[in-house]
Order: structure tokens, then C-alpha cells, then sequence
């Protein structure tokens, strides 16, 4: 939950409303268990079509119109990121690590903007609040020293007024003049105390908001500044595991090369990789051997090895299930 906007006195002009965009945390958390479902049963085409249409073409447009807003955006954004995140690992588990790569760029790149947009958006709020705690701080150390002189005064003036009154206290004709000079003073004095009294709680209450304010600020900009590192993390390893992959397979050709070997595509290099059937069970579970699987049927699409040991992991078998032996023939009895 996000704090709410500690706004006492009218705020500054902010940057114009933006519409609101979709809410694309509740869409995230919609597709989420309906994605995950079809790929632990092992069809990853069919999640893969359910996430192509559940990124938005456009980054929804960032509202700056408060402190609310800017919470909102935020929230939204980490939808995105979401989306982006579940679209990714699902492309690359359909074998598709280019095109995974590709999605973690536009996440990066849409988690840069929005720290560009944050930045524009809070810089007034920022100001504005620098000089309301400035403000509340100048007003606070000049008046509350005048508070006390004035309600102490002005007590003085009525304490007086009503001994005379009650015939308490005699005057004399210059203390009588004097006493009524205060009293003619009184309501003006009256008006400045209770000014003071209305306006100083709310200096108060600014000083102690102030730094909530900017706590909230920079909770923001830490938000927006972990969503970019930790999509500059997953793009990262995405790229290295293509260039890794790609790297190996070249250093695979080259052996076979110099071996005289015919090389077609990757073809001899995923033939390799399926000779030895523990480079896909020490994956893991069916799930994870079918994503491996998936990437060596890009690589070779028409490998019907690869094919077969997905076809078998679907069936619940194992991917490489080990053939029975024919049963010997019995001798012949002698007659």
C-alpha cells in the first residue's frame, strides 16, 4: 500500500493529467495461473499464443497529476514489467531465445522511460515541498515565541479589566488611560493570536510531513530504479545464453570440419547434444526437458529425435524410454 499525499497547503501546478491506462497488474495476475498451468502440461504453444496478445503495443502513458497518481502509474508499470517478465519465459521456452532477448530489451528500455517520466513528474512535488518545510520552518521560529507574548498579554489586559470591574484594583488617571490604550490594541491582538493559533499547527504538521514526503519520493525511485537493474539482469543472461549456445556450436563445426565431417546448420550439433540422452533428463522435469527440447527443434526443426522426445515427454513417457530386448527363441526339444 502505497503512503497517501501529506498535502496541507494548496499544491504547486503538477504536469497535466494523463488518461489512465489499463490496469496491467490485474491483467498479470490473471494470465499468470492460466500460463503456468499449460506449461507444466507441457504445451507451450498454446501459453505461448495466450501471452502474445497480453503486452500492450504502447507503454501506457505515465499520470503525473499527484502523488496518487504517480502510486498508480507506478503500480501499473510494475504490471508491465510483469508481463514482460511472463511473455519472455515463455517465448524462450518455446525455444525462441532471440525473440526472448528482444522482449527483455523493450522492458528495459520501457523501465528507463518510466524512471524519465518519474523524474519530471516528482520534480515539482519535490520543489514544492523544500519550500513548504522552509516555509513552515521560518514561520514556526518566528511566531511561536509571539504566541506566547500575545496570549500572555492579552490574559493580562482581561485579568486587569475585570479587577477593575469588580473594584478590585484602583487607577489612577495616566494607569487608566494606559489600560484603555491596551484594551483598544485588544482585538487587534486578538486577531493576530488566533491567526497564529489556526496557522501554526498546520506549519507543525508540514515540518513532520515533510520528510515522509520525501521518503515516499525516493521509495518511488528506488521502485523504477530495482525494475531497471533487474531487467538489465534478465537481459543480460538472455543474451549470454544465445551467444553461449551459439559460440558452442561453432567450435562443435570447427571440430567437424577439421574431421572431414559434412556439416548441415546445426543439425550435427544437435544430433550430438540427443546422442547423449542425459543432456536433457539432468534438465530436470518433463517441463524444463521440453523447453530444451523446444530450442534444439528451433535450431533443427525438422530433427525428429528432438521431435520424438518431446512427443514422448507429452505422453508421459520418459524422453529417451529404452527399447525391451526380443525375447530369445526357445531351443528346439530333440526327438
Amino acid at each position: 500500500m502505497r503512503l497517501t499525499p501529506y498535502l496541507l497547503l494548496p499544491t504547486v501546478a503538477l504536469i497535466a493529467q494523463a488518461p489512465a491506462g489499463a490496469d496491467l497488474a490485474q491483467r498479470f495476475n490473471a494470465e499468470l495461473p492460466v500460463v503456468t498451468q499449460l506449461l507444466k502440461d507441457l504445451k507451450a504453444p498454446d501459453a505461448l499464443a495466450r501471452v502474445q496478445g497480453i503486452v500492450p503495443a504502447e507503454r501506457p502513458a505515465f499520470n503525473g497529476a499527484g502523488p496518487k497518481e504517480i502510486g498508480q502509474s507506478l503500480d501499473n508499470m510494475a504490471g508491465l514489467i510483469s508481463l514482460y517478465r511472463l511473455s519472455a519465459n515463455v517465448t524462450s521456452e518455446n525455444g525462441l531465445w532471440e525473440k526472448a532477448v528482444e522482449i527483455q530489451e523493450c522492458r528495459l528500455r520501457d523501465a528507463k522511460a518510466t524512471l524519465s517520466d518519474l523524474e519530471k513528474a516528482q520534480a515539482p512535488i519535490a520543489a514544492q515541498w523544500k519550500q513548504v518545510a522552509q516555509d513552515a520552518t521560518d514561520y514556526t521560529a518566528k511566531n511561536t515565541a509571539r504566541q506566547q507574548e500575545l496570549t500572555a498579554a492579552l490574559k493580562a489586559v482581561q485579568d486587569e479589566v475585570a479587577a477593575v470591574n469588580a473594584n478590585q484594583k484602583k487607577l489612577d488617571k495616566k494607569e487608566m488611560a494606559e489600560l484603555q490604550a491596551r484594551v483598544t490594541k485588544f482585538p487587534q491582538e486578538q486577531a493576530e493570536l488566533d491567526q497564529i493559533n489556526a496557522a501554526l499547527p498546520v506549519h507543525k504538521q508540514n515540518l513532520a510531513n515533510a520528510p515522509k514526503v520525501a521518503k515516499m519520493l525516493g521509495d518511488n525511485r528506488k521502485e523504477v530504479e530495482t525494475m531497471i537493474k533487474t531487467a538489465e539482469e534478465a537481459l543480460e543472461k538472455a543474451r549470454k545464453a544465445v551467444a553461449d549456445q551459439k559460440d558452442e556450436i561453432t567450435r562443435f563445426n570447427t571440430e567437424q570440419v577439421l574431421k572431414r565431417v559434412k556439416i548441415v546448420g546445426n543439425r550435427n550439433w544437435v544430433d550430438a547434444v540427443l546422442r547423449n540422452a542425459e543432456n536433457i533428463t539432468k534438465l530436470g522435469g518433463p517441463q524444463q526437458q521440453v523447453a530444451f527440447l523446444n530450442r534444439l527443434l528451433f535450431l533443427d526443426p525438422t530433427n525428429q529425435g528432438a521431435q520424438k522426445a518431446v512427443d514422448n515427454l507429452k505422453a508421459g513417457k520418459e524422453p529417451f524410454p529404452k527399447e525391451a530386448k526380443p525375447a530369445k527363441k526357445a531351443a528346439a526339444k530333440k526327438k
